[in-house]
């Protein structure tokens, strides 16, 4: 049976260790604690994550449903939120998002366990994912987030990854020059230039797939 990863998004640490140490116990595996949103967003570039265990309240510029948000139009993950509020505005907030479960603390380490393992059923996170067929021979492997021309691992630069990510993630759909540079920078100033330079040298490795420019909007990916 596949191992479930999980990502845990808090920053109270003694609290981010009582779900790791009760998730772990459970055979499930921790990919990472992050407790801001660019940790959050880096990591799942870096890892496999299969579900995302969120405070609502974190520090940072971004709170929780915010950073799954962002996370989940690149990222086909379930949330899971963890939060002291459940008054009306957290909520209509919290369902901006697509979460699979809201857990009020102070809670139960059985709840927090059926929540994951209702995540695993309703999302078949024990199964394989099937790789993406792109254009003119081009596989794409979302868990491992790597790209294969006729079987040959195609070698790209950690924004280079990430930029095609965004876009095979959002095939047929233009995504905008602000959230790549969300996503990408994070909180760092950048330009249209370092975009246009990423493309540059993305599209020298992947020339047969056609990505557009949208001039003053975004790019997209056709397939």
């Amino acid at each position: 049976m596949k191992k479930i990863n999980i990502l845990i998004i808090e920053d109270t640490m003694l609290t981010a260790q009582k779900i790791k140490r009760t998730l772990e116990w459970e055979g499930y595996n921790v990919v990472a604690i992050a407790s801001r949103s660019d940790s959050a967003i880096e990591t799942m570039f870096k890892n496999s994550v299969d579900i995302i265990i969120a405070d609502i309240n974190i520090k940072g510029d971004r709170n929780g449903i915010e950073t799954a948000q962002i996370i989940q139009k690149n990222f086909n993950v379930p949330v899971i939120f963890l939060t002291s509020y459940h008054d009306d505005s957290t909520l209509a907030e919290a369902s901006t998002v697509n979460f699979t479960g809201y857990i009020v603390k102070p809670y139960l380490d059985s709840h927090l366990l059926r929540e994951v393992k209702l995540a695993t059923y309703r999302f078949s996170l024990n199964e394989n994912i099937k790789p993406v067929e792109l254009n003119d021979g081009y596989i794409y492997n979302i868990g491992t987030k790597t790209l294969y021309k006729n079987q040959e691992k195609i070698n790209l630069t950690k924004k280079e990854q990430q930029f095609l990510h965004i876009l095979i993630q959002n095939k047929n759909v233009v995504i905008s020059n602000e959230h790549i540079d969300l996503v990408l920078w994070h909180t760092s100033i950048t330009n249209d230039e370092n975009r246009r330079q990423l493309l540059f040298r993305l599209r020298k490795k992947v020339p047969e797939l056609d990505i557009k420019t949208l001039k003053g909007e975004g790019y997209i990916l056709i397939i």
